[in-house]
């Protein structure tokens, strides 16, 4: 695909470096000189100079042959301007993505009007937020990834010494748990997503992946003996927008929230949008402040300001304070392996939030819901809808040749969801779950195309 990027910040960086890798023909446009250096020099694309916005720069990068324009600038109206000129200039059948962070702009009968050129409106602020709120929902899952309209969940569970997984092989599961539907999609361990054979043995220090639905999910925990306990009391450590998201919905729900800013004018400022938070004006590096606050009764501690390195300081100490449950934001998508290592029990990349909203649309055939698994991301979760005519159509399982390193993991059919077997037959219509290492995601995605669209 041909790939017009504007706005070189840290979201159109890290959404180039991902499209870049996956082969994918990519120009960057950007105004300033030294941010489009930075590009230049880390990343095999193409860059030009200029407002993106304007129709004589959007000409210049190509728009009348681009297959995706990808408007992330820190304006909004940019965004959207950039977007309305990509459907007048550009293909008819040209993918229009704007970055839009101002909730005034994100009614949803804005975006559904048929007259409005934009296809998807990413907020990676408040996607993070939701993705922090589904969290703390559960005291020991580290990451979850929703498909099926939100009727399947695929969430990744640490593994202790004690846990009744440590020690099994997988093709000990079903006489291990005989009344689950358990369903491991991969492993993470060392660095590393394995997608596992029935040989393969969990170890204590893995992460397993298991596919769920939300319903079922704080029973399923218990099976395995997992005690789950919501986040009742939660402090923030920040203000940005994506701590006013969580505040605000936090404390609708109940939860009693306490958030540090150091600025005294925005601490005042959030503190009148705030009903029930408790914002306090402070470093949240300060040991004492978080002692005289009771940081350990605490659930959970958040750290979600702007500075990352600020953010893993604030969450280690917290940590080191008795909270029990620590989280931590970071715009380096670099830095996300080392969250864990260090003891901050989830790391989350807006950034890499960004691209995961949009990577559906760069996928080969009927691709609804895609999203990277693990900090490394080397592994891909991809929701399909299955069509008449793909070799995976008609067929038992366990007959379909799926690539080396991938999985099916779950079927929706309906309203039904199926924990699939040897002998499922997938039928077309089905929306299917694949996770599948990075090197087996374009076999994949040819496997359950139609055999007339492969190319």
């Amino acid at each position: 695909m041909h790939i017009i990027i504007i706005g070189a910040g840290e979201v159109g960086f890290n959404i180039a470096a991902r499209l870049v890798a996956e082969g994918h023909d990519v120009l960057v446009v950007e105004q300033k000189e030294a941010i489009l250096a930075r590009v230049d020099d880390a990343l095999d694309v193409q860059t030009l100079r200029g407002h993106g916005a304007r129709p004589t720069v959007l000409k210049e990068a190509g728009i009348e042959t681009a297959d995706m324009v990808v408007a992330v600038t820190d304006s909004d109206e940019v965004n959207m301007v950039a977007c309305l000129n990509a459907a007048i200039f550009g293909r008819s059948d040209i993918i229009k993505i704007a970055r839009v962070r101002d909730p005034a702009y994100l009614d949803e009968r804005f975006f559904n009007d048929e007259r409005v050129t934009i296809d998807l409106a990413i907020n990676p602020e408040r996607v993070t937020a939701d993705k922090i709120i589904g969290l703390l929902q559960y005291s020991s899952i580290t990451e979850i990834a929703e498909f099926a309209q939100g009727r399947v969940q695929l969430v990744r569970l640490p593994i202790t010494g004690t846990s009744p997984l440590a020690g099994l092989r997988f093709i000990d599961l079903p006489e291990r748990f005989p009344k689950t539907q358990l369903l491991i999609a991969a492993l993470h361990r060392d660095y590393e997503i394995i997608i596992p054979s029935g040989t393969d043995v969990i170890l204590p220090g893995d992460e397993v992946y298991i596919v769920t639905q939300p319903q079922q999910c704080s029973k399923m925990l218990e099976r395995l003996g997992v005690r789950n306990q919501p986040s009742g009391r939660v402090m923030i450590a920040g203000g940005s927008r994506i701590a006013r998201f969580i505040a605000s919905d936090l404390e609708a729900a109940g939860v009693q929230v306490k958030l540090i800013e150091p600025n005294e004018r925005r601490a005042k400022e959030i503190a009148e949008g705030l009903t029930k938070t408790v914002v306090l004006q402070g470093e949240p590096t300060d040991a004492d402040l978080l002692t005289d606050e009771h940081v350990e009764e605490m659930q959970a501690f958040v750290a979600v300001g702007q500075d990352e390195e600020l953010n893993m300081m604030s969450a280690l100490l917290a940590r080191r304070l008795g909270a029990p449950r620590v989280m931590a934001t970071t715009n380096r998508a670099a830095y996300l392996p080392i969250l864990s290592a260090i003891g901050i029990d989830v790391g989350i990349s807006p950034r890499m939030v960004a691209v995961n909203s949009i990577l559906h649309f760069i996928r080969r055939g009927r691709v609804v819901a895609a999203s990277i698994l693990g900090e490394e991301a080397t592994a891909e979760a991809m929701e399909f809808e299955a069509v008449a005519g793909s070799d995976a159509v008609g067929v038992p399982l366990h007959a379909v040749k799926m690539p080396r390193d991938s999985l099916i993991a779950a079927i929706q059919r309906g309203d039904e969801i199926i924990v699939p077997t040897g002998q499922t037959k997938i039928e077309a219509g089905d929306h299917v779950l694949v996770v599948a290492l990075e090197p087996a995601v374009a076999a994949v995605e040819r496997l359950l195309q139609r055999r007339v669209d492969r190319s």
